[in-house]
């Protein structure tokens, strides 16, 4: 196991001798080696981690992610920082704040996250997919020679406009999708995309602190109080790849039904995974994230791993031992 995620409102995860225990009211839940869990992540404001059991993660370097119950929003992480590695952060300050070498980063994220829109489209095979291609296309030659970080924003949105609504002409009907929407999720795709989302920023996360990266100081997204840009930045190759993909099997196959979703009564107009629904998309998220996947050596690793070293590469351009960043764009 390499993520614990808990659910369970009022559990309590506590330490005993190098097992990790979830209890509630009295009762063990669940007990898990401690020695084999690399995150943990607390779903809502009801379950609680002992100060003991959160000391001893701090030591061995594992995080403690926050995120709402439903696990469409993430809250925080609580982890030893990347303070030793404060010559790198200092580099990455000069460059981001380098309009040239942002510019030549947000392009390379841009690009790789439409370069993985498009190929999965074209596996999909919809009929309404080949327009959306030809617009992916056009959106990623533009990409290449924008002049500023707000027209490759512009490209992105113009591309996602596009990869959406080739989703829209499949599954308005069946799942009441008319495009991406969020904040909260009005329909159970949204619901399943937005999940995801959450599920990969804190694993994109945890790797930038991983290898002493700022996660607030990024290129693509606008750097603002509060906001990690730079997890948010590193992400965007990784949605269409992971979250996409995921999100489209477990429809197809039959996995995930109508019967998955709730609206909480007191927000009866979102929609979010029940209990049930959460265990289903944890399952298959974790089996997909241990797959092994290419790399351009013709190795092969753990699609989690690759998440790691997009972010090593990336410290690597900072500190200018490479020349330019790669993103992850596999055939």
């Amino acid at each position: 196991m390499a993520t614990l995620y808990v659910d369970e409102q009022g559990a309590l995860i506590r330490k005993r001798d190098q097992q990790i225990l979830v209890t509630k009211q009295g009762k063990t839940l669940r007990e898990v080696p401690l020695h084999k869990v690399e995150r943990i992540v607390l779903m809502g404001r009801g379950v609680q981690i002992s100060t003991a059991l959160m000391v001893d993660l701090l030591q061995r370097g594992v995080p403690v992610l926050y995120t709402s119950r439903h696990g469409g929003t993430p809250y925080g992480m609580v982890a030893d920082g990347p303070s030793h590695m404060i010559d790198l952060r200092m580099k990455q300050m000069v460059k981001m704040l380098d309009p040239t070498w942002s510019l030549a980063l947000a392009r390379a994220i841009v690009a790789g996250k439409l370069a993985n829109q498009r190929t999965l489209l074209r596996r999909a095979g919809w009929p309404s997919a080949s327009i959306a291609i030809v617009q992916l296309d056009q959106a990623q030659a533009a990409v290449a020679t924008a002049p500023s970080i707000d027209t490759v924003r512009g490209h992105e949105g113009a591309g996602a406009a596009a990869y959406f609504g080739a989703w829209r002409t499949v599954f308005a009907a069946q799942w009441g999708f008319a495009g991406r929407a969020y904040y909260p999720p009005p329909d159970p795709l949204n619901a399943a995309l937005s999940f995801g989302y959450t599920l990969l920023f804190h694993d994109v996360r945890t790797n930038v602190y991983a290898v002493g990266l700022d996660p607030y100081l990024g290129a693509f997204h606008a750097v603002e109080d509060g906001r990690p840009s730079l997890a948010l930045d590193l992400m965007e190759e990784f949605r269409p790849l992971i979250v996409d993909r995921m999100v489209l099997e477990l429809l197809g196959q039959g996995h995930l039904s109508g019967e998955h979703f709730e609206q909480p009564v007191e927000r009866p107009n979102a929609v979010h995974l029940n209990a049930t629904g959460r265990a289903i998309y944890l399952a298959r998220y974790e089996a997909l994230m241990h797959a092994p996947v290419p790399l351009a050596s013709n190795e092969q690793t753990a699609l989690r791993r690759v998440l790691l070293l997009q972010a090593q590469g990336l410290a690597r351009l900072i500190r200018e031992e490479q020349p330019a960043y790669v993103p992850y764009v596999p055939e």
